[in-house]
């Protein structure tokens, strides 16, 4: 790198080392799945057949959501505590965070001797669920509590020390929330009384639903091809104005700014639909990893967003040697953030094991 480019090229250096040293402080060489908010990875299993009844009266089998992610749950109405509260966290996913999102809730209750359809229908309309969106289902006892135990490997049972007047339950039952991919299988097991659980779950099933469309999928691929174009007309630009071919320089620039801003708009559309999405690799890649994202988010936040703005008005301006000045600052970090953007495409959907499918 040229001299002149030294200041562009310190700022960096030293966002790479800075989020090295963080990376190796905050960060941990694994995800952390604890057991409140579990994300089963490649320990997915499926949910078996069943035949079960809505509130409605209509009979609800699993070819029934085989083509839709779905939450499950499981709670009775005359629970006394822990079911309020595990349908009004449902409540608030519904109405809130996962409202204009493609997923279904589903309830079944543990109690179905006592929670026919018809009770089923009055608990769902007080708690405000909503009908095309939140099914609450009942049916054999024997086949709930094996659906329960065998397919969700949850827990369950009747408790022969029941007391409602001092909060003692008449089932005991998990309150976990069971994030249910299409195929009906089950990806992740979260805990609806602890809130970081809560916000992985959300945060899952907005990834798993933007998964529903197939330019949806393809926006990371194609964000990953923005960041490699960007970066050959960075280069080619370089190349022109060393050449004193200013005329080929302006137009990699601006081809360059173009590309960059459509790259910011497929990100945030992206990100939108599918939410943030994590990475699964272990050890020493995990740290590489996010010491190349937290210095790549840095520098394009602070860097390239005001650089690239300040070094175009410029130029638009006619301030030619001013321009000059701030485009050697410029463009490393440009550069930078251009090529790294790549790499984080290729560590996140294609090194980590995972080519194919969104992780996380």
């Amino acid at each position: 790198m040229l001299a002149s480019y030294r200041l562009g090229t310190a700022i960096v250096v030293s966002a790479i080392l800075g989020s090295a040293i963080f990376t190796l402080a905050v960060v941990k060489s694994s995800p952390d799945q604890g057991p409140a908010g579990q994300d089963l990875g490649e320990g997915a299993f499926p949910v078996g057949a069943f035949r079960l009844t809505e509130r409605s009266g209509r009979l609800v089998t699993n070819a029934d959501l085989v083509d839709e992610v779905w939450i499950a749950s499981f709670l009775f109405t005359r629970c006394p505590s822990s079911c309020p509260k595990l349908t009004e966290v449902i409540r608030t996913l519904q109405d809130g965070p996962l409202k204009h999102v493609r997923v279904r809730f589903v309830s079944v209750t543990v109690d179905p001797e006592h929670d026919t359809p018809e009770v089923l229908s009055e608990y769902a309309k007080t708690r405000g669920a909503d009908p095309d969106r939140w099914w609450f289902l009942s049916g054999p006892k024997a086949e709930i509590y094996d659906l329960i135990l065998k397919s969700f490997h949850l827990s369950v049972a009747e408790n022969p020390q029941a007391d409602p007047k001092v909060g003692v339950e008449a089932f005991a039952h998990s309150d976990k929330l069971a994030l249910v991919d299409r195929g009906n299988r089950v990806i992740g097991l979260f805990s609806s009384s602890n809130p970081d659980a809560v916000l992985k779950l959300v945060a899952k099933a907005k990834q798993r639903s933007g998964l529903a469309s197939a330019w949806v999928r393809g926006l990371p691929a194609l964000n990953a091809t923005l960041n490699g174009s960007c970066a050959v007309l960075l280069a080619l630009g370089f190349m022109f104005i060393r050449a004193g071919r200013w005329k080929g320089h302006a137009v990699c620039m601006s081809l360059g700014v173009l590309v960059s801003a459509v790259f910011l708009g497929c990100y945030l559309v992206y990100h939108y639909y599918v939410g943030s999405v994590s990475y699964q690799g272990l050890g020493s890649l995990r740290l590489t990893y996010f010491t190349i994202l937290i210095s790549h988010t840095l520098l394009a936040t602070f860097g390239v967003v005001p650089l690239v703005s300040i070094t175009l008005y410029r130029s638009l301006s006619r301030q030619f040697d001013r321009h000059a000045r701030i485009a050697r600052v410029t463009f490393p970090i440009w550069m930078y953030v251009s090529v790294t953007g790549v790499v984080i495409y290729m560590m996140l959907y294609q090194w980590s094991g995972s080519a194919g499918i969104i992780p996380g």
